[in-house]
């Protein structure tokens, strides 16, 4: 049977740009009745407008998701407004690229952990009561193949999205009981400003010449994985052979890692078939 999400209630945290709208904009085409959430008020206000475009309501609320008092008052707003929460999307998040014997590292680790896992639980044990009480809901958190398998100079950003995993994994066995389902997506390198700042030669190797995946197309993988309760997605379906050479040892998963760093080699596995994350994201506005 087909899920409809006509005036479902979606809550998109990192709404304003990027795989976040992305994900909005998703949800609106279905009927959805968006919560979107970031620092960015004026993003958010870009977001709203499309969305309302679109024939949906939305509530733009400008939050910092590490600020417990600022994601309460997210809640409050969204419940207030709509009465309900049906689909929660953790999406905010940075990442920062750097070799693990870099003098920044650490610091890397404790902000990226900071925005990018511990704004998730804040956002996820003030939603959770509400789905509770519903006694329904869904949950995705935005992961990264990183999650599984990490790269040479993303070590900060991997460690977080490897805590990602572990959080969303026990979740999902803690709240299957009360009717809410737990959804992982695990995208490879995605066309937004997540690297922006970083130079190409800065990148982890495999991604210097890799071609990205869309935002919508991530967000239309969301939209798949709430309707079909799927626990994990991993885009492009391609990469799971990366992961699945991890899981078997990781002398396959780096044999393999060091393989994508090979143009030839990458285009032969579709994962270098167009422009690369530079070339993409130069012509991005900012």
């Amino acid at each position: 049977m087909r899920v409809s999400f006509v005036n479902r209630v979606v809550l998109i945290t990192g709404a304003s740009r990027g795989i976040g709208r992305a994900v909005a904009l998703a949800f609106a085409r279905q009927g959805a009745l968006l919560v979107l959430a970031a620092r960015s008020a004026e993003g958010l206000a870009e977001v709203e407008g499309e969305v309302r475009a679109l024939g949906s309501e939305a509530l733009s609320v400008p939050t910092d998701v590490t600020s417990p008092e600022a994601v309460l008052a997210l809640v409050d707003a969204a419940v207030s407004r709509f009465g309900r929460i049906d689909v929660l999307v953790n999406n905010a998040g940075i990442g920062k690229v750097g070799c693990v014997e870099s003098a920044a590292f650490e610091d890397n680790v404790r902000q990226t952990m900071r925005a990018s896992l511990f704004g998730m639980i804040n956002v996820t044990q003030r939603v959770l009561p509400v789905l509770r009480r519903q006694g329904s809901g869904a949950i995705v958190n935005m992961s990264s193949v990183m999650g599984r398998k990490a790269f040479a100079r993303f070590g900060s950003y991997a460690i977080v999205m490897h805590g990602v995993s572990a959080f969303s994994d026990s979740l999902r066995q803690e709240v299957a009981d009360g009717g809410i389902r737990v959804s992982v997506v695990y995208p490879a390198l995605t066309a937004t400003d997540l690297l922006r700042e970083a130079k190409e030669a800065e990148m982890p190797p495999p991604f210097r010449h890799m071609t990205p995946l869309s935002a919508d197309d991530v967000a239309r993988a969301v939209v798949a994985a709430v309707r079909q309760g799927k626990r994990r997605v991993v885009l492009p379906g391609r990469a799971n052979m990366l992961l699945l050479g991890e899981a078997l040892s990781p002398r396959i998963g780096d044999l393999i890692a060091s393989a994508l760093t090979k143009r030839r080699i990458a285009r032969l596995l579709r994962m270098s078939s167009g422009k690369t994350y530079h070339e993409t994201i130069a012509g991005y506005p900012g």
